[in-house]
């Protein structure tokens, strides 16, 4: 299968990249280092910097994906209390233009993981 994988560069989105790249499938990762390294994913995984409300940049990346793994997110409770429009923006919004953007590529696969942040 062929994965895209949005906040693969962070802790899980990366052992799970590496995990299904090792097994054979074609797997992309979009993230905005914000938290991530790039460093963590195996050299086989086709790694972009951006966000994922850049649609464009989204369409392009879901060209020929049959599965998306949603973990692009702000986690930090505390933070949440403090910057509740940020974490808006990239937890909902970022959800939503994900999604969109899935619709309009006609992908019909997630896998949707969820903060402790929302």
């Amino acid at each position: 299968m062929r994965f895209l994988i949005t906040g693969g560069a962070g802790f899980i989105g990366a052992a799970l990249a590496n995990t299904l790249v090792r097994r054979g499938h074609a797997v992309r990762v979009l993230d905005d280092l914000s938290s991530g390294d790039a460093a963590r994913l195996d050299t086989t995984v086709n790694f972009t910097r951006g966000d994922v409300e850049d649609k464009p940049k989204m369409w392009r990346l879901l060209d020929g994906v049959d599965c998306v793994v949603h973990l692009a997110a702000r986690v930090s409770v505390p933070e949440s209390v403090l910057y509740p429009r940020e974490y808006n923006r990239t937890n909902v919004s970022g959800t939503v233009a994900m999604m969109e953007a899935m619709r309009d590529a006609g992908i019909k696969r997630v896998v949707l993981a969820s903060s402790g942040a929302v």
